[in-house]
């Protein structure tokens, strides 16, 4: 019960603030477009090109127009329009001959009729906060100018995998194709990685390139957008995870369960390493039923983009498996099928040595062949993402051990707000070969609440 209504606050707070609108004022009214399209809402002015109007039609955000595509526009209330001449007229919109609009400045006067080609800006009326901020627009925040001639006003905050992420007022953070971009300006400096050669020479699929910092791409600005793999990416990247579970009961059964768990990924182009652990407790009036722990420490060197050699350390300990340590350091080779924040695919296999020790039949080192698969996938880009992860091993008789050992885990992370995300999975474990009196096969379903960082 406490969970649902935690999420029902989040829910509607969420929607409180979407639909709160942006921070500029806006006047109701009409507008007229090249294509026949005629949109009836809130108009939040007009600057650098560009008509921000939130249609009636149930849209929280407003949406950015070219102020070249509008043929008509009419307003309920007063606003003041400046023109590309500096003249400015302060009355009510209404239409006129297509290209052009009429200013009603007073109830009884004429009509200005004025081209709409020649307006440069519209503000609500005698709004001087917003006066201030139209005007410092330009100024303080960054520009981008597409190809097509629209201009976004925001403030750029990086770009890779050819997609340029700006924050905007009033549509919050969007997505520009980087193929689309003509040339940006940014009020602060950019950190840039710039191509330094258009084929691969060393055949490894890794383009040389080098670092700088600009204000400026694009026109007279000396660096063209084609040139640059990045924006405001660091050089040495980090990512991870930590999450926690459990759930405790008193009365007539007094249980309790906690399980734990982090993913830690550093990376570079040809470098990644890896640090993951975890960790499960549950007992039972008093009697413990479940204890165990697993870390990973790993490292991947990437040939090229796809194919890396990968080195791990990998350590398990299970109380109710008589498994007081078992050590498996192993090398291998790998692939990276499939690389995007949307969705990745990677495999590994290659030999490795196993250290066991139990409490009852002692220790054994024996060989292994072993594989590595981790997948996962957006459902719903950045609110819903499926994983599946598993190590299996498998002894080559080295030793007297032909046992298959198999660990994997699959789940959903769903985000409840920003970084945070409540975590479902489901954990299963097979040893062919376990203690004498022992299961073959251990299962766990994981609920826990999380949270990602990253740099």
């Amino acid at each position: 019960m406490g969970l649902r209504l935690n999420l029902l606050i989040v829910l509607l707070s969420i929607t409180l603030i979407s639909g709160g609108g942006p921070l500029y004022a806006a006047v109701s009214g009409q507008i007229s477009l090249k294509d026949g399209t005629i949109l009836q809402g809130k108009i939040f002015g007009m600057t650098n090109g560009v008509l921000r109007v939130r249609a009636s039609a149930s849209m929280h955000n407003p949406i950015p127009l070219l102020w070249k595509e509008v043929t008509g526009l009419t307003t309920e209330e007063p606003v003041t329009l400046v023109l590309d001449t500096g003249e400015t007229y302060e009355g009510r919109i209404q239409l006129a001959e297509a290209g052009s609009i009429q200013v009603l400045e007073e109830e009884d006067s004429a009509p200005v009729i004025i081209p709409l080609h020649s307006v440069k800006a519209i503000k609500k009326l005698k709004e001087e906060a917003l006066a201030g901020e139209t005007s410092q627009e330009s100024e303080e925040l960054d520009e981008v100018t597409l190809k097509n001639g629209m201009h976004l006003i925001g403030t750029i905050g990086s770009m890779e995998e050819k997609a340029l992420t700006i924050k905007t007022a009033y549509a919050g953070d969007i997505s520009v194709q980087w193929d689309e971009v003509e040339q940006l300006q940014s009020r602060t400096p950019l950190s840039v990685q710039v191509f330094e050669e258009k084929e691969d020479s060393d055949g490894d699929d890794f383009l040389k390139t080098s670092r700088t910092t600009v204000t400026a791409l694009g026109g007279s600005a000396g660096i063209s957008p084609a040139s640059v793999k990045t924006i405001n990416i660091p050089y040495l990247r980090y990512k991870g995870t930590f999450d926690l579970g459990g759930n405790r009961t008193k009365g007539n059964t007094d249980t309790t369960a906690v399980n734990a768990s982090t993913d830690n990924t550093v990376w570079t182009e040809r470098h990644r390493g890896l640090l993951n652990g975890k960790y499960a407790f549950a007992s039972a009036d008093g009697e413990n039923t479940a204890k165990n722990a697993r870390g990973t420490l790993g490292y991947d060197y990437f040939f090229t983009k796809r194919l890396f050699a990968n080195s791990y350390e990998f350590l398990e300990y299970d109380r109710f498996q008589g498994l007081d340590l078992r050590s498996t350091t192993g090398l291998g080779l790998g692939y990276q099928f499939l690389d995007t924040p949307s969705h990745s695919l990677s495999g590994s296999i290659g030999p490795a040595f196993v250290y066991e020790k139990f409490r009852e039949t002692g220790t054994t080192k024996t060989a292994t062949g072993a594989w590595a698969v981790d997948w996962a996938y957006d459902l719903i880009s950045d609110r819903i993402r499926v994983y599946h992860r598993q190590k299996g091993f498998r002894d080559l008789g080295v030793g007297g051990s032909t046992a298959l050992r198999w660990t994997s885990e699959q789940g959903a992370r769903i985000e409840v707000y920003g970084k945070l995300y409540l975590k479902v999975a489901f954990e299963y474990r097979y040893n062919s070969d376990p203690e004498p009196g022992k299961k073959k096969s251990d299962e766990a379903f994981i609920w826990a609440l999380g949270y990602e960082f990253s740099s």
